[in-house]
């Protein structure tokens, strides 16, 4: 599930309070509208309920509100490529299991000190069972494929 509330990928309220109006009206519709298709696909891909943190404060640029629903914003930076790569890895019995056994939470966030333009793999990290993603909302949305490729690298390294 997406972590932050009962229905998932909710603002922390400290958080929220210091989002714009737009930001919090975009994240907002983006978790009704837009979320529950994508978790669904993660979890479908991941053949197992996996927890799904967002940091939605990090990722809500100031300014953007009005394009969070955009699929270039957040869906094909990060929930696109995640479900993908899961899909990739998790194709065969032996990658469904890896998932199952070492990979207990997903953590999408964005530092902008460190997120990658394009290197994505300098974007992931995996500690402890957790995957964190690091990527730049709202750039290169058509690097999907990369994405994928960075996702499952690491994964499979991994795993």
């Amino acid at each position: 599930m997406f972590a932050g509330s009962p229905v998932g990928l909710a603002v922390r309220p400290s958080a929220a309070a210091e989002l714009a109006l737009a930001e919090r009206r975009g994240l907002k519709a983006y978790q009704e509208k837009i979320r529950p298709e994508q978790l669904a696909a993660i979890q479908a891909a991941a053949g197992t309920p996996i927890e799904v943190e967002v940091h939605w404060e990090k990722l809500a640029s100031r300014g953007y509100g009005q394009r969070f629903l955009e699929p270039d914003w957040f869906t094909d930076i990060y929930f696109v490529p995640l479900a993908k790569a899961l899909a990739e890895v998790g194709r065969d019995e032996i990658g469904l299991e890896a998932i199952k056994a070492k990979l207990q939470r997903i953590v999408v966030t964005f530092d902008d000190a460190t997120a990658p333009v394009s290197s994505y793999e300098n974007g992931l990290r995996f500690e402890a069972g957790t995957l964190v993603i690091n990527f730049r909302p709202g750039e290169n949305a058509s690097d999907i494929d990369w994405r994928v490729q960075a996702i499952v690298a690491l994964l499979e390294k991994s795993l």
